[in-house]
């Protein structure tokens, strides 16, 4: 169990215990948090045959199927490539949830990304919230709330997962010793320990590195606009996301945000020139930030350079 998690999962033992639990929960948080993680350890509990101080034995049989994702009472959707969770799945879940345990303890049902469900599927699903059937768990696991119909998330009992900061940058130098890892970087990452570790492991941080150092040197150098292209058209897609955050950023510290809490407090330099832009131009740039994105899939590799170009002009320029 990460130890982020840990508060949650003790607070589900206590439930268990108490005999206390819902009849479905809504796991709410960004990726990268560990959504999963904690419903497979709480799944595990709930199918266990013989807990021990409100945990899964881990010997037992439900315990070894659990753990070569075999139970034949726990079903998992959502965890495929597929855009959408359709109206069939949703019924295919309420009928297995509907049938008795083949095992004898339970039966659990958890829907990743339950975001992606439609109108349909929602529909659907909102039925089987209104009559749980007996002795079954439902685990709705998705990074927001809001992204769920409110009908849904009112029969839910939502839990928003955060890690402390501190105790997931501790965590993340034990994965990385010899790394210099900075709270901006979990920051970046939305706070979720899990994402930080495959940005650096994937040299994210490089990349960003890359993208805005370009942004600073043609701040002070406005003849390096040549290599400051180069350099974000290579880094392509991640230069939207990097740019747009930026800018967020500056809006951010325009409006009161104390420097060393915002993401890229690492580029003090940078940030404050931004700010000093009007609120409304940074706007605007984020907002063609956005249509540049969306429009640069079919064209020639020669147009991004021209179109980033424009870009900075207007953003730099513009009153």
């Amino acid at each position: 169990m990460y130890p982020w998690l840990m508060p949650y999962w003790q607070r589900f033992q206590l439930m268990f215990a108490g005999k206390r639990l819902p009849h479905a929960f809504l796991l709410a948080g960004p990726s990268g948090i560990g959504k999963s993680a904690l419903a497979v350890q709480w799944a595990s509990l709930f199918l266990c045959e013989k807990p021990q101080q409100n945990s899964p034995c881990g010997h037992c049989h439900a315990c070894q199927l659990s753990r070569q994702q075999a139970h034949p009472d726990w079903h998992v959707y959502g965890d495929d490539d597929t855009r959408t969770i359709g109206v069939d799945t949703i019924r295919q879940l309420s009928a297995q949830l509907m049938n008795s345990p083949q095992l004898g303890r339970g039966k659990v049902a958890v829907i990743r990304q339950a975001e992606r469900m439609t109108e349909a599927a929602a529909n659907a699903l909102l039925k089987t919230l209104e009559e749980p059937p007996g002795n079954s768990l439902l685990i709705l696991q998705s990074e927001s709330a809001m992204k769920l119909l409110p009908t849904i998330v009112s029969r839910c009992q939502v839990w928003t997962l955060q890690a402390d900061e501190q105790q997931a940058l501790t965590w993340l130098h034990e994965q990385l010793p010899g790394r210099n890892i900075s709270p901006a970087m979990l920051r970046l990452n939305q706070g979720a320990p899990l994402r930080t570790l495959a940005y650096l492991n994937e040299g994210g941080e490089q990349q960003r590195q890359a993208v805005i150092t370009a942004l600073d040197a043609y701040r002070l150098q406005p003849w390096t606009i040549g290599s400051l292209t180069k350099c974000w058209v290579s880094a392509m897609p991640v230069t939207f996301e990097w740019l747009s955050r930026l800018l967020l950023d500056a809006l951010k510290l325009q409006q009161g945000v104390a420097l060393q809490q915002l993401p890229f407090a690492d580029h003090p330099a940078l940030l404050s020139f931004l700010a000093q832009r009007p609120a409304e131009c940074l706007l605007d740039s984020m907002q063609q930030l956005l249509q540049l994105k969306q429009s640069l899939a079919d064209m020639p590799s020669a147009v991004p350079s021209i179109l980033f170009a424009d870009w900075l002009s207007q953003l730099l320029t513009k009153e």
